[in-house]
């Protein structure tokens, strides 16, 4: 089936026709006819879906569902990259996720990516949840490491997530740190493998260590001053960041009257609660690193940390905070767009399929009836989504 959206004012560019066949663009131009014309005229804005880099499908001993997916995709958001399963697999093993991923592979939903587990330090950050929940695949030697990035890749998931974390009170307090032998065996499997692969880091002085192993994705900016020398070496040796500034000064939405939530960890009997946080001063510091690493050429892209969406699906959205703070630390409207969209595909390793309005590229078009400007408001009213080549929102 042919789709024509007549008169689409792609931002950023000129207003155009575009031809989609079987969920593929297949033209940009100027065309007559087809077997369904949508009239997209009335829309200030016509871009890529929306991609969010980060974000936690599952956190917890719930059963999938595909409620955030259906609603991301109706909030223009058409491409999810899940960073972590955050439940117990032994019981709940990966191929279960990666099997019910594999079924909600339609237009409805956004197309979901997925690290499956962190490979992670034995007993280090992410590997068994103070609640006894084992969540990462621990490693105590570079084969290990090796081992689970073949396992993780071999299972059907998309890319690789590693953590350098000392730890905190909801992990079960100090946590060991892989070496940098570990992370050379988990990023050089990747990469033999040609899939993603980023490492969570939260602390300015894990950086060295990373960019010695090779790492090239942070799937955060570090919320301390990341100094000048490490964000130029950062960018010299290519790595991207994904920095999530919206998770810092940012509370969890509330959660509905009738949600049920499974416990979260406790604090580890004997240790003291830990100070409080400036969460003020610490999105400061981070949208300061972002602006300096950027300066110096850095690449990054949008990602929210999202979590807990089997029960709280309306946080499943555009990620308006995430793009106001990216554009706080002096990217451009138009480079705001870029990191939700072409950079993230980039990042994700799909921007052959997804990312730009293209021909040859998937049909992932959204778009909004009033200018995109420095708020970034108009995306969170995003009224026309075609998604993998069908119109599931507007007309």
């Amino acid at each position: 089936m042919k789709t024509l959206l007549k008169q689409a004012n792609v931002f950023g560019g000129q207003t155009v026709d575009i031809l989609v066949e079987d969920g593929i663009i297949t033209g940009i131009g100027s065309f007559d006819t087809a077997d369904e014309v949508v009239d997209l005229s009335g829309y200030a804005a016509v871009l890529p879906g929306v991609i969010d880099a980060h974000m936690h499908i599952v956190t917890g001993p719930i059963e999938y569902n595909d409620r955030a997916l259906r609603s991301w995709a109706q909030a223009g958001v058409t491409t999810v990259r899940d960073l972590g399963i955050g439940n117990d697999r032994n019981q709940f093993p990966t191929e279960g996720f990666l099997a019910y991923r594999d079924t909600i592979e339609n237009p409805d939903c956004a197309h979901c990516l997925t690290c499956g587990r962190f490979v992670t330090q034995w007993h280090g950050y992410s590997h068994i949840m103070s609640d006894g929940a084992e969540t990462g695949i621990g490693c105590k030697t570079p084969q290990d490491c090796a081992d689970a990035v073949n396992q993780l890749i071999d299972l059907g998931c998309d890319g690789i997530k590693t953590a350098v974390d000392k730890g905190s009170p909801m992990f079960g307090g100090e946590k060991p740190l892989l070496t940098v032998e570990q992370l050379k065996a988990i990023a050089e499997t990747a990469k033999a493998r040609n899939v993603w692969c980023c490492a969570h880091v939260l602390e300015a002085d894990l950086i060295p260590m990373l960019l010695e192993a090779g790492i090239p994705e942070f799937c955060h900016m570090p919320t301390d001053r990341v100094p000048d020398e490490l964000l130029r070496e950062m960018v010299e040796q290519g790595v991207t960041v994904v920095p999530t500034l919206c998770t810092i000064n940012a509370p969890r939405p509330p959660l509905p009257k009738d949600a049920k939530l499974p416990p979260m960890p406790k604090m580890p009997e004997g240790m003291t609660p830990p100070p409080p946080v400036d969460t003020v001063a610490q999105e400061k510091a981070c949208v300061d690193n972002v602006r300096r690493f950027v300066e110096f050429g850095g690449m990054v892209a949008v990602g929210t940390d999202t979590m807990r969406m089997e029960t709280q699906p309306h946080v499943a959205t555009m990620p308006v905070r995430e793009l106001q703070l990216l554009h706080e630390a002096g990217l451009t409207v138009a480079e705001v767009i870029d990191a939700a969209t072409i950079n993230a595909a980039k990042i994700c390793k799909i921007d052959d399929q997804v990312g730009s309005i293209a021909v040859g590229k998937q049909a992932n078009i959204i778009a909004v009836k009033h200018a995109i400007d420095e708020t970034f408001e108009a995306l969170s009213h995003v009224e026309f989504v075609m998604n993998r080549g069908q119109v599931i929102k507007g007309a």
